[in-house]
């Protein structure tokens, strides 16, 4: 039997729930459909930018009280940088970010999204085709059936809905691949310091160590596809080879002890406009290849796009403004506030990333030119 809604959104992560929050007070029923049952654990470098809880936090007000009480989590006041080895360069942030785990994280936010009035949620349900017809669009998940005139794919970078409605295929030019997994038992780390290191063992990329207390961290690796495709690059063997031959590393990961496995995950970038909007949907976060290509930060763009999303909702679905004509205006919105940025970063990954030396050379007069560092860090 088919069950019918008004609104389908797919995927309960941060770009699908902050979708629900924007359209509270719309009357709307809504289905909220995702694969996993929360909390869940949501393969992540978990670091987590002041700006996207702060925008969030306008449609879930308890949200920013629950995130500063949370215990299990990492104040961010710093970044360190270690390029080859050089000393590292240290940016000191006004705004503190956090890192959290994702599995915490996102589900303080759909626990948020599910206080809105008129939301079925349904945990547990893959979603195995999507479909137009009739001006309608169908779903169908593991035991179920939904059917609605609009849908918002939120449903991540395998998206489903990009795939059926937007003729999503991967681009391994606009592409990245990460691995990472929680290690314990760290020694010489700083909660409120992150730790990127930059070497040309991981370019076009970069290895991360973002602690979560004193003695634990999320700890990865990420790298563009440019090249890990044509040269077969193993990211694992590359993940414990880095730790194995840096000496800054072992002095941290001497004792450490890995928690669960060492698990990868897929980077859709955002290093060229895709479409995000069509007749009865519209994509938001990774599902919409919406990932920073030079920091592979993504929760920033999923919390914009699906409030964005859900703030067109609230003010199109119930006048009937289904087409691709006016969900287009939300696309232009996010292309307008990002790509620029966005387009950016994009060139310098592609003209610089790879660039070893230049990198090393950068680093070196970065280090005692304050300008060069405060440039940097705003395009960080």
């Amino acid at each position: 039997m088919v069950e019918k809604f008004d609104l389908i959104v797919a995927g309960a992560g941060p770009a699908g729930a902050s979708a629900v929050l924007a359209a509270k007070g719309a009357g709307l029923k809504i289905a909220l459909i995702d694969k996993s049952n929360f909390p869940r654990d949501k393969v992540c470098g978990d670091f987590v930018m002041a700006r996207g809880p702060r925008f969030i936090s306008e449609y879930a007000p308890s949200l920013k009280e629950r995130l500063d009480q949370f215990p299990e989590k990492a104040v961010n006041k710093s970044t360190a940088i270690y390029v080859d080895d050089f000393d590292p360069i240290i940016w000191e942030w006004v705004q503190r970010s956090i890192t959290i785990k994702r599995e915490d994280f996102d589900h303080m936010i759909l626990e948020e999204a599910l206080k809105v009035e008129g939301v079925h949620f349904f945990p547990g349900e893959t979603i195995k085709e999507v479909r137009r017809e009739n001006g309608q669009v169908f779903v169908r998940s593991s035991n179920l059936e939904f059917k609605a005139p609009f849908i918002v794919g939120a449903d991540g970078a395998h998206s489903p809905v990009a795939k059926s409605l937007a003729n999503y295929k991967v681009d391994h030019n606009h592409y990245g691949g990460s691995v990472r997994a929680y290690y314990s038992a760290l020694t010489n780390i700083s909660s409120a310091t992150n730790e990127v290191y930059v070497s040309k063992d991981v370019l076009p990329g970069y290895f991360w160590l973002f602690p979560l207390s004193e003695t634990s961290a999320n700890i990865g690796l990420g790298m563009h596809s440019r090249h890990i495709v044509p040269n077969k690059v193993n990211l694992k063997e590359v993940f414990y080879r880095f730790i194995e031959e840096s000496p800054t590393l072992q002095s941290k990961m001497s004792s450490a002890e890995m928690e669960g496995p060492l698990k990868g995950f897929g980077l859709p970038f955002y290093s060229k406009k895709f479409n995000l909007s069509g007749d009865n949907y519209i994509l938001c976060g990774d599902a919409g290849s919406m990932i920073d290509p030079m920091n592979g930060e993504g929760i920033y763009q999923a919390i914009v796009s699906g409030l964005a999303a859900g703030e067109w909702l609230k003010e199109n679905l119930p006048k009937g403004k289904i087409g691709a004509n006016a969900s287009f205006a939300y696309e232009k919105a996010m292309h307008k506030r990002f790509w620029p940025e966005m387009r950016t970063k994009a060139l310098l990954v592609k003209g610089f990333a790879h660039r070893s030396k230049l990198i090393s050379s950068l680093a070196r007069v970065g280090i005692r030119n304050p300008w060069m560092l405060n440039t940097l860090k705003r395009m960080m």
